[in-house]
């Protein structure tokens, strides 16, 4: 945990908020406004924006010149990761929390209310998380490839509003029916070097030690060691796969014979039938092939000091 990257934007008095209004179960865009009415009482510049590029504008020329503060990411954990890739990592970025889930903000404990978020940008204290790339794509917290990806991509492909936790239900349900867990060929990157593991049926890569639900699949994952932990469970049919799916569940697949898991810095996912895809962050990555590779930096994100959170 450091400081000393936040430096160069504790005075300057600029902030961005690129909100999403189609986070979390109904508008958040609302909130957002709240909290660009709230920061602008405690005398900063707020511009709020909905639009990406918009916001990458706004972002350049505020760095370019030495006003910007921070970067506010409105909404979930997939905004996080949206707003992350249009930025430069040495940009302080935080997260106000508007999502189904809020994962990072859960795990840093970051504030709901636009007031104790002023108090946290005003008091920049910075800490650091390591990024990785998918498929050239930055994330912040976590791949899986398999059954939940399919569950990803279903509740996405058919959204058209606010998604709730029961199009996820939903979404499960037809997935248990309908995937065909299709065989998975894994590399692992281990000091610069590419080897090959065999096969699996369900694989999942974690930054952050957070997953949707409360469910703990790899709960002592490290967030800043330059290696992402991979855990992987065999099982090609559908009742071995659900079988799988109920111990996740329940939080008792690393008892599990079918179950191994292991620390590396890059990993390479392919099926020999094109099936399968993958998530990010919560949100559909795209098919298979798949690889991830540590970018050789760290996102800095702006949190509670140690002895404030919440």
């Amino acid at each position: 945990m450091s400081n000393l990257a936040a430096e160069r934007f504790i005075q300057a008095s600029r902030i961005v908020i690129a909100a999403n209004p189609k986070s979390g179960a109904s508008s958040g865009l609302s909130k957002a406004q709240e909290l660009k009415k709230t920061l602008e009482s405690h005398h900063w510049q707020v511009d709020l924006t909905t639009d990406l590029d918009q916001m990458q504008s706004l972002v350049s020329r505020y760095e370019s010149d030495g006003t910007l503060r921070t970067v506010v990411s409105a909404g979930g954990d997939g905004t996080a990761a949206a707003v992350l890739n249009r930025i430069s990592a040495d940009i302080p970025l935080t997260i106000f929390p508007l999502g189904s889930e809020n994962l990072l903000a859960q795990h840093y404990q970051l504030p709901r209310d636009p007031e104790s978020m002023a108090a946290m940008v005003s008091g920049m204290f910075v800490d650091e998380l390591d990024l990785f790339r998918a498929n050239g794509k930055l994330f912040l917290i976590m791949v899986s490839v398999g059954f939940d990806a399919q569950v990803v991509q279903c509740v996405h492909e058919n959204r058209k509003s606010h998604i709730t936790r029961w199009a996820y239900r939903f979404g499960i349900l037809r997935a248990i029916w309908t995937y065909r867990w299709p065989t998975l060929h894994i590399e692992l990157k281990r000091q610069d070097c590419w080897e090959s593991l065999g096969t699996c049926h369900w694989l999942f890569g974690f930054n952050v030690p957070k997953y949707a639900a409360g469910i703990q699949i790899i709960d002592d994952a490290i967030a800043d060691d330059g290696l992402i932990d991979v855990g992987m469970l065999t099982g090609g049919n559908a009742l071995i796969g659900f079988w799988n799916y109920v111990m996740v569940a329940m939080g008792r697949h690393r008892r599990s014979h079918r179950w191994k898991e292991m620390r590396v810095s890059g990993l390479r996912v392919s099926s020999p039938a094109g099936q399968g895809g993958y998530q990010l962050d919560g949100d559909y990555g795209g098919p298979l092939p798949l690889e991830i590779t540590y970018s050789g930096t760290k996102a800095k994100l702006l949190v509670p000091r140690p002895q404030l959170r919440f």
